[in-house]
């Protein structure tokens, strides 16, 4: 998974209702903010020729809330962490 997607993310949202798919999806939001982290890196000053800073914004707003997701996850707050990944998808196209 390279491109994450509206659905996908819808879907890994509705796991979070089964107990039994905790820790996959756990491993899927890590999947999904390695990627994320990765590109935040990759627009960071210096790295490419232009301004990338709106790119860099909204990467890094993009790994905030990935980053809180799991926190809330590993806290067992499944509200929280649906009510987040919800936010997430604003960020992606459908």
């Amino acid at each position: 998974m390279l491109i994450i997607s509206r659905q996908q993310v819808e879907e890994l949202i509705r796991k979070l209702n089964d107990p039994a798919k905790l820790d996959e999806s756990r491993e899927e939001i890590k999947r999904m903010l390695e990627i994320k982290s990765a590109l935040l890196w990759k627009a960071e000053p210096g790295t490419c020729c232009g301004s990338l800073e709106e790119i860099r914004t909204c990467l890094a707003s993009e790994v905030q809330i990935l980053e809180e997701t799991l926190a809330a996850l590993d806290k067992g707050n499944i509200p929280q962490a649906s009510s987040l990944l919800t936010e997430y998808t604003k960020y992606l196209a459908s």
